[in-house]
């Protein structure tokens, strides 16, 4: 063959491949975009815009700034986004839009502390239409920095807190898969290290996000290089570490119970179904001592525990699972998932990442079972001596994870919460008061000179930590939205889902 058919023939290959990979490059990014939501249709946000204004919710039930009690007979008033006065005998100004709150319980915003908003603009709404005030998002980026940015400015949306994502330890190559597919970031050295510190608190991250998979040694040099740059470093335990690392270190909040049960798994040698029982032992036996350290180290950790009671749900009963939560709000790009990033985000059938795979042994099904149940049980036992030392318990969902509707889920928390052994009062100061004032925010508490970021009830959440759900009105920032708009708002969410499914999920 002639030298110059060689090169034309390389030429063409070389032109075909670089072509192939041009659309491969594009089209998985394409289908990477719906999965995180970002082909789902928007709702324009700014048709249930409302005015901040001056409100006065009068012969109301408010929460306690304790959180232990309703006062009965309240009179609070807000303007300017700001509650300016609260008490029995207060005056109320000329220009203000009285609400007769008699019978009703008002309480301050609710948050959620651990959620992932991803690409998915409509979930501001979502929360907003559950009485969430305020999320936590811990896989953030820029697009989040923005929609921050906006909300502070009157875009209706939850007051946004936002984290890095995740920090982990990775090679070259899968770093940059990571990175591209899931956003993470691979650090590999104490230098690289300190540079993401410094970029994330130069970008106004709020927090950086530390994931599982991070070598002990980087570990170790990330909770070193905090003490440089003023920026908190929150999330997950290396699993190359013990909770000794843990509490050495520089971290100030764990992103669920269940990075401390994985660790004292790791002590305990790795339980299985047959030896669960001793392992339930051996974290009974551990707990006393780790909560006190997390009393002494002031370190917060986030519950997630309803994500965790579903893991084996998912596995055993999916179908089930899918009926009973409010799938028509989750966003249909996060729910159908796409083939090329099967067990990603996917909450349907085979795109599920917690499903067990269709081949499984059946004669495995029942440890199956008593091994994730274990899982809960161990969290439960530590959420149980966290309580009773008093250490800080943020309560978070891990929204957006597979069965986790944003807004909704928090109040799917609260009820797992409440089987787990909290009372309600503890449930809604670790939804408000407390996790606003580790943020140091003056929110959370319905209090002179805080955010009237505000939930009215139809019933009391103390007697019932269902009746969170019984909103009545939402005070947002100052903005009144009435059950109406409320209604308005899941409506519009709803019909913006179903344009954009592809999957019938009437029919699973």
């Amino acid at each position: 063959m002639k030298k110059t058919t060689i090169c034309k023939w390389l030429k063409r290959f070389g032109l075909s491949f670089f072509i192939l990979s041009f659309v491969a490059y594009f089209f998985i990014d394409y289908e990477l975009t719906k999965m995180y939501g970002g082909h789902t249709k928007v709702v324009d946000p700014e048709q249930f815009q409302t005015p901040q204004e001056t409100i006065a919710f009068t012969h109301a039930n408010i929460l306690s700034v304790d959180g232990i009690n309703m006062l009965s007979e309240q009179t609070v008033v807000i303007d300017d986004g700001k509650i300016i006065s609260v008490g029995k005998d207060i005056e109320i100004p000329s220009k203000a839009t009285i609400i007769n709150a008699q019978g009703k319980y008002l309480i301050p915003g609710l948050i959620d502390s651990h959620v992932h908003l991803v690409e998915s603009p409509n979930d501001l709404l979502l929360y907003v239409a559950n009485g969430v005030t305020q999320v936590r998002e811990m896989m953030g980026n820029e697009l989040h920095l923005k929609w921050r940015n906006e909300i502070e400015n009157g875009r209706i949306g939850p007051k946004l807190f936002v984290a890095t994502a995740k920090l982990e330890t990775t090679s070259t190559i899968r770093g940059w898969f990571n990175h591209w597919t899931r956003k993470d970031i691979n650090i590999n050295s104490k230098t690289k290290a300190l540079a993401i510190l410094q970029e994330s608190k130069d970008k106004d991250f709020d927090a950086v996000k530390l994931g599982s998979l991070f070598s002990i040694e980087q570990y170790r040099n990330v909770n070193e290089s905090s003490k440089n740059v003023d920026i908190p470093i929150i999330g997950h335990i290396s699993l190359e570490g013990r909770l000794s690392d843990l509490f050495k270190g520089n971290q100030k909040e764990v992103a669920h119970i269940e990075e401390l049960t994985k660790l004292l798994n790791l002590e305990f040698g790795g339980y299985s179904s047959k030896n669960a029982d001793k392992f339930l032992n051996f974290v009974q036996q551990r707990s006393e001592a780790v909560a006190r350290q997390l009393v002494e180290k002031n370190i917060a950790v986030i519950s997630t525990l309803n994500l965790m009671e579903s893991f084996v749900r998912q596995k055993h009963e999916l179908n089930a699972i899918l009926t009973e939560i409010q799938l028509p709000y989750a966003n249909p790009g996060a729910t159908e998932g796409t083939l090329l990033t099967s067990r990603g985000l996917g909450w349907l059938g085979k795109v599920n990442r917690y499903r067990l795979r269709d081949d499984y042994p059946k004669d495995r099904l029942e440890g199956n079972k008593i091994y994730w149940n274990t899982y809960v049980k161990a969290q439960k036992i530590m959420l149980t001596k966290m309580l009773e030392h008093h250490a800080i318990l943020l309560v978070g969902t891990d929204a957006n994870a597979p069965v986790m509707v944003p807004g909704f889920s928090l109040h799917d928390e609260f009820n797992t919460l409440a089987q787990s052994g909290m009372s309600n009062s503890q449930i809604l100061q670790s939804a408000t008061k407390i996790p606003a004032a580790w943020m140091k925010q003056k929110s959370g508490v319905i209090k002179k000179g805080y955010r009237a970021d505000l939930v009215l009830l139809d019933k009391n959440p103390l007697e019932n930590i269902k009746n969170t759900k019984t909103i009545n009105t939402v005070i947002l920032n100052g903005k009144l939205l009435n059950r109406q708009k409320l209604d308005a708002i899941l409506s519009a969410v709803k019909s913006a889902n179903d344009e954009s499914r592809t999957v019938d999920i009437d029919n699973l």
